[in-house]
């Protein structure tokens, strides 16, 4: 069967040869995995995703879940439950956590590769997953001895659902405006009251049972977001040895009818419209913004991760149909009146435009996993300097990865219609669905908006710039690194004239800040984290090509011209580094120049968006 999720190719590379994985295993957190163990996960994680995910995937979306407005219920198809259940026998949900807590201890950026695997090949079925591991997280560092006892193992072994919810009709990016309300009881339990909206899998019969996470108010605590705190609310409560008591007074209203990922469920929820709704209050009270964004990184990592799954699948899907789907006579051999119609692919536009789509995928991928890594080095990190700079890079890198993956992937999806011609718009082929699914990634856990606010704001100027120039470091490594190779040392001091570039537009900012000009700010953060990502995938191609391009020569050796390209047909391995090699020549030499043009936007302060009034927009 033809891989159509993702390069294993690739995941390879990033994890073995680009980020060194095997470094990892000296630390004693890693000690007992090698290259070899990750390699078998990986084959076995594609054996899954082929052979149990994808094969539903369609039959899913196309049944989608049915809501009984009589019992409150909801049922998911019925393909639905095997696949579930082998995901779940595998252990793959607790995979990265502490063997003490019912892990298997590996690292994150291994789960990472894993996950992109499984949101390839179902989205729906490893999204649920993904929702319940954010609740055992949280409960696992902020939770009572007895609370991780009731809940946790339950959640980490998928053998319960878990859910989180925060927003409500009148509370989206804006949580602080929450209604839900919280009133303690004698008994140290809360009644909670109140509803939300767009909760992933608020109610299905997947599980027996669902923790949620509700954020409320406590009742004569502040407004805003400092008065916040966030409650466990099972959907049947758990007596205090473990077994499944009573249901709880919580009520699905119904489910959300979506433009796309019509089986990722999504649904409205009620607590309390009885008054019998029992929540537990998990971590101190007011901190429950401080706990909900505890999980934030890892939850915007992995919609970046979500975007990037679709991006890959979009791609692989494009170059398949472009080597199958013959039309016209490629320019090159028209001279030729015995020329046959060759394949599409082999047409100039159509090989520039899968080559713009690998480049972004595999771009996007690399850095995607190198802050799963971030997150890997700062658990085995015991000096506080090192701790600091991995959580650094994750907390400026994150709001890029989650926002820069998800436009891309939109555009990705468009690219990829577009090679396709007019089976590329029908439904024969997955591109219109995957058009409607990548949608979302780029509004949920945040809107882009607010990641691109949160990265100039909080994330540059707030933290005086400590983590940006912690990045500016390791780019510039790479830099150097790369112009010690003669053929490749342009490519360096493109990269070099990008950085540079950045950095004037930041001190820029930074100067409007100080001068109270922070007005502007907001109207420029979203096409400056557009540049910046251009920035960030330069580097990252950077650092690819410095790998590859040495890799290539040592398998051609002194082979030139047709003799090196004969070799290069030959072995697959030289192959994947000639195109590693040709697609960072092309994102550095060809589209990096057009974020020159970008650093001019962002410099000036007289853009028509400053003044136009909101009555101008209609008449």
């Amino acid at each position: 069967m033809a891989n159509l999720l993702v390069d294993e190719q690739d995941q390879s590379f990033i994890l073995l040869e680009m980020l060194e994985l095997d470094k990892l295993f000296n630390s004693p957190d890693f000690s007992t995995f090698s290259n070899k163990i990750i390699k078998m996960v990986l084959a076995e994680a594609q054996n899954v995703a082929q052979s149990e995910l994808m094969p539903v995937d369609d039959e899913i979306n196309e049944i989608g879940n049915q809501y009984d407005p009589k019992t409150h219920t909801v049922s998911v198809p019925k393909c639905f439950h095997s696949p579930y259940k082998k995901v779940q026998e595998g252990e793959w949900l607790a995979m990265s956590d502490d063997p003490k807590v019912g892990g298997q201890g590996f690292p994150l950026c291994v789960k990472t590769a894993v996950s992109e695997l499984f949101y390839a090949g179902c989205f729906s079925i490893w999204d649920c997953f993904m929702a319940t591991h954010g609740i055992g997280k949280l409960i696992e560092l902020y939770g009572t001895r007895q609370q991780r006892e009731k809940y946790m193992k339950k959640l980490y072994s998928a053998d319960w659902g878990g859910t989180m919810c925060l927003t409500e009709p009148q509370a989206g990016s804006d949580v602080g405006a929450l209604e839900t309300s919280a009133t303690k009881n004698p008994d140290g339990t809360y009644t909670i009251t109140g509803s939300k909206i767009f909760i992933t899998r608020g109610e299905s019969d997947i599980t027996e049972n669902i923790i949620h996470a509700v954020l409320a108010r406590i009742e004569g605590d502040p407004p805003g977001t400092k008065g916040i705190s966030i409650f466990i609310i099972p959907k049947i409560l758990v007596n205090d040895d473990g077994a499944l008591g009573e249901p709880n007074d919580v009520v699905c209203t119904g489910i959300e009818h979506k433009m796309g990922l019509n089986c990722a469920l999504t649904s409205s929820m009620s607590f309390g419209p009885k008054g019998n709704c029992i929540g537990y209050l998990l971590g101190e009270q007011g901190k429950g913004m401080k706990i909900m964004f505890n999980m934030m990184n890892e939850a915007r990592l992995f919609v970046g991760l979500q975007a990037l799954s679709m991006s890959s699948k979009a791609y692989l899907h494009a170059v398949d149909y472009t080597r199958q789907r013959v039309q016209g006579i490629a320019p090159e051999k028209k001279i030729d009146p015995n020329s046959l119609p060759a394949p599409i692919i082999e047409h100039p536009d159509v090989k520039r435009m899968l080559l713009w789509m690998k480049i972004h995928v595999e771009g996007c991928r690399a850095l995607t996993y190198f802050v799963s890594y971030c997150f890997d080095m700062f658990q085995i990190s015991k000096d506080e300097s090192e701790k600091k700079h991995w959580d650094g890079l994750i907390e400026l890198l994150t709001p890029i990865i989650k926002a820069y993956n998800s436009d891309r992937v939109w555009e990705i999806t468009a690219t990829a219609i577009q090679c396709a011609g007019g089976y590329g718009y029908c439904a024969d082929l997955p591109f219109e669905r995957i058009a409607r699914d990548c949608k979302c990634t780029s509004i949920y856990e945040g809107t882009n908006g607010i990641q691109a606010m949160d990265l100039v704001f909080r994330k540059l100027i707030l933290n005086k710039l400590d983590n940006f120039n912690d990045l500016l470091i390791m780019i510039q490594q790479t830099i150097e690194t790369a112009a010690k190779i003669k053929e490749i040392e342009p490519y360096a001091r493109q990269v070099e004239k990008a950085k540079k570039g950045l950095v004037e537009v930041v001190n820029i900012y930074v100067a409007m800040s100080k001068e109270g000009k922070s007005q502007n700010l907001y109207y420029q953060a979203t096409p400056f984290l557009d540049a910046m990502g251009d920035v960030v995938l330069a580097w990252i191609h950077l650092w690819q090509l410095s790998i590859a391009h040495p890799k290539l020569q040592k398998i051609v050796g002194h082979a030139d011209g047709q003799a090196k390209q004969k070799i290069i047909n030959k072995k697959r391995k030289a192959a994947f580094y000639q195109g590693k090699i040709i697609g960072a020549r092309y994102f550095i030499g060809v589209l990096l120049k057009q974020t020159f043009g970008k650093f001019e936007q962002l410099k000036s302060t007289k853009e028509a968006a400053f003044e136009i009034s909101e009555k101008s927009f209609s008449c």
